[in-house]
């Protein structure tokens, strides 16, 4: 079932399975005059429109309002799709090659004092982006040579050309690859030396991340991987891939039955 027919059978509370139009039978129920199935319409018609709302990056809060359900309701269905996301984007992982931009970054709300590198109350994420490729982004529990190195060995492939700027937790870059610093100091590209790339990422999710409000640091990562598949399939319909991980299969076994 395509998804335009998937709305067509909800808008007009056709049979799942015979596809007629059904009939009031209760105050929740209707049933089909055909096979005499009764069928509930408004959780699938109200779980379909919390999907369509988390596609077009709403929050939680405000779709449980336009929607009329609970937060909670809300809350849990958002997290369904955050969690198959992230499903997705495990399955797809690999080891990057060729040209890798490395950078970490901060998120967090809006505090005074530093800002950066050693930003109080902020999470510490790391990313490396294969150029015409995928990225992925991890929260990490600092920024030091040990750690990043650790992940650049997990997640890229020895003998990559690396981009960096000039934190000196990249210095032991040179042996794992080709390494190419840029001092943003002085000069934020020389050629394709440049990590315009993995900032450009980094922009994406912070303007998505922006639109959260109080997202507890535990549950931050399960954010950030939606973020990372988001950015990687930006150019695939989103309500599409979820539709066929989540209620695809759940019709191909009613019509089973």
């Amino acid at each position: 079932m395509t998804i335009e027919e998937y709305e067509k059978h909800l808008v007009g509370e056709l049979c799942w399975s015979c596809h007629e139009a059904t009939h009031k039978c209760s105050s929740r129920q209707r049933q089909c005059p055909r096979c005499r199935k009764k069928i509930c319409y408004l959780r699938s018609q109200r779980q379909w429109s919390l999907l369509k709302a988390f596609v077009l990056q709403a929050s939680a809060n405000s779709a449980a309002k336009n929607i009329v359900v609970s937060y909670p309701t809300a809350h849990a269905a958002f997290r369904r799709f955050r969690e198959t996301l992230a499903g997705l984007a495990a399955a797809e992982a690999g080891q990057l090659m060729g040209e890798i931009e490395v950078d970490e970054s901060y998120f967090g709300g809006h505090r005074k004092g530093h800002r950066g590198r050693g930003a109080a109350g902020k999470v510490a994420v790391f990313g490396l982006l294969e150029r015409k490729g995928r990225v992925c982004a991890f929260a990490v529990s600092n920024c030091s040579k040990e750690t990043l190195m650790g992940k650049i060995r997990q997640h890229a492939v020895k003998g990559a050309v690396f981009y960096t700027d000039d934190f000196v937790g990249y210095n032991d870059l040179h042996s794992f690859g080709k390494h190419l610093p840029i001092n943003h100091r002085k000069v934020f590209a020389n050629g394709r030396a440049h990590i315009n790339g993995i900032e450009g990422f980094w922009s994406f999710a912070k303007q998505m991340f922006a639109k959260c409000h109080g997202v507890d640091p535990e549950n931050f990562p399960l954010y950030l991987k939606e973020y990372e598949f988001r950015y990687n399939h930006r150019n695939e319909d989103l309500t599409q891939i979820l539709f066929d991980q989540l209620i695809g299969p759940k019709l191909a076994s009613k019509n089973r039955k």
